[in-house]
């Protein structure tokens, strides 16, 4: 363990905030939670509230039948992707960050036994668990949220609720995926350089070390934006574009991608030149992104897949093998081309 986390664990262990942890969690000496309250026994945790996006898919995945909805997503009825039990789950509003839409009188009132975020761990975050843990008593768990750590965060929480039996399939899911890519990104002499694009005009991206871009740097290829001491989300000009010019360039957003389509000013880059404009549209969850979170495991693989011919043979079952493990659906085989099908 780091001395970061070191000093981190002993702030929070002499303020009262670090208490119950299971023993197993210590034994891993490698935390990737962070409590703050005393967390419930296992067995005691029946009602779990998602603070915010990423924890919505990581609670789907290990406790669909505790979670008490999403915190910002709402499946439509018969969505073809998703279980009858899955899209009945209410949207109830976003706890964590700055602009929360869940309110204190409305967290009460849903009773949960435990609050549970997933992300960048910093001390916004840890600021905000503490508040709310100290209002209104109930216990709250802050996860770091990375892809490369998927598997640990997975086997982590569960160990908290008391899911490990349920957990292990779907951590070792993970550990192939990653594996499987850095092996590919070991292999790759001269990475491709590419360039996510969020926003109307497809200006806005994730920094090279971002959550937002963290599939494709697993991967290996280059992000072309890059800024010292910054990994989050940041603005670019259409002339550095040009400058950059990436090898690829991702998308989740439709309205992005018809832009760089049809924009005269995006026809001088030479990823759409040579058609290198990946659109991957969300269902409702990203592939890549919206939200950071364990879903972009499965954008990890389908991106490997473009530039590896392996993968994409298997990728129809491992796309239908993550739908069962990680959404509790079954994926038919024309909802699987439905889903994976470019525009």
């Amino acid at each position: 363990m780091d001395t970061k986390k070191r000093l981190l664990l002993k702030a929070l262990a002499s303020c009262g905030l670090l208490t119950a942890v299971p023993s197993t969690l210590w034994a891993m000496n490698q935390s990737l939670v962070f409590p703050f309250g005393k967390l419930p026994a296992a067995n005691k945790i029946q009602r779990v509230l998602s603070a915010g996006a990423p924890a919505d898919i990581l609670l789907l995945a290990l406790v669909p039948e505790k979670l008490l909805g999403f915190s910002a997503f709402e499946i439509p009825r018969n969505n073809p992707w998703f279980s009858q039990s899955i899209q009945t789950l209410p949207k109830l509003g976003r706890l964590s960050g700055r602009a929360s839409t869940l309110s204190i009188e409305q967290l009460l009132a849903l009773k949960p036994d435990i609050i549970i975020d997933s992300g960048s761990v910093t001390d916004t975050f840890r600021s905000q668990a503490e508040r709310i843990t100290a209002l209104t008593g109930i216990p709250y768990l802050l996860v770091s949220g990375k892809l490369s750590d998927s598997a640990e965060q997975i086997r982590q929480v569960a160990d908290v609720l008391g899911v490990v039996a349920r957990a292990e399939p779907l951590a070792n899911m993970a550990e192939k995926i990653l594996t499987d890519a850095r092996i590919f990104s070991s292999t790759q002499r001269k990475p491709l350089r590419f360039y996510a694009a969020r926003g109307a005009k497809g200006l806005e991206t994730g920094l090279a070390g971002s959550l937002h871009t963290e599939a494709a740097e697993l991967l290996g290829l280059e992000n072309v934006a890059k800024q010292a001491g910054r990994h989050g989300l940041g603005q670019v000009s259409m002339e550095q574009l040009l400058l950059w010019q990436p090898d690829v360039v991702l998308t989740q957003d439709e309205s992005t991608y018809q832009h760089i389509l049809t924009n005269s000013q995006w026809q001088g880059i030479n990823a759409v030149q040579q058609q290198q404009v990946l659109h991957y549209p969300r269902f409702p969850f990203g592939w890549l992104d919206a939200p950071p979170g364990i879903n972009r495991l499965l954008g990890l693989r389908r991106l490997h897949a473009h530039f590896d011919p392996k993968i994409q043979a298997g990728l129809q079952a491992d796309t239908q093998a993550f739908f069962e493990l990680f959404f509790h659906s079954t994926l038919s085989d024309e909802s699987y081309q439905q889903l994976v099908k470019q525009p």
